[in-house]
């Protein structure tokens, strides 16, 4: 029984080893993606979906709706302003790059690109005054004049097979 009781820890740390269980100081490190789908109000969809009651003049909540029906939540961050305030953004159909951080849904967008006939296609806003591209509508830091949504072919091996 002695041995026993001197053993005990022992057989705890090769059961925790075997596992799998991660040790407490072990960093969780956020999962780098790539999504394809479209731009969503998640209340909206949640409404639509579960009945959930929404004021009729309501704070929209953007996420990705993905071609498999998973949701994530997007991060305000200035790569992601222009798919919060440009509207035409949402009837694309988008393949965003980011990263979703460990235990959540939630999304930083670091690229997204447009999928228009099976070719992906770069999104950005251009002044033509100034030559300067920028990632969100408004008008240009340079000469204040309105940018303009650019959708531009990346190039012919851009091409995306279909399902």
């Amino acid at each position: 029984m002695r041995n026993f009781k001197r053993l005990l820890p022992l057989f705890l740390i090769l059961i925790l080893l075997m596992s799998g269980a991660k040790s407490p100081t072990e960093k969780l490190e956020p999962k780098n993606v790539e999504l394809r789908g479209k731009i969503v109000c998640l209340a909206e969809e949640m409404h639509t979906h579960y009945k959930v009651e929404l004021f009729n003049k309501h704070d929209h909540l953007y996420g990705v709706k993905t071609a498999d029906g998973k949701y994530y939540t997007l991060l305000r961050t200035s790569l992601a302003e222009a798919l919060f305030v440009d509207e035409r953004l949402h009837e694309k159909d988008l393949v965003i790059s980011g990263r979703v951080f460990p235990k959540t849904q939630l999304l930083e967008v670091t690229r997204f690109l447009s999928i228009r006939d099976g070719v992906l296609h770069d999104l950005y806003y251009y002044c033509d005054t100034c030559y300067i591209r920028t990632v969100a509508p408004g008008d240009c830091d340079c000469c204040q004049a309105p940018v303009v949504l650019i959708e531009r072919p990346l190039n012919v091996d851009s091409t995306i097979p279909s399902p």
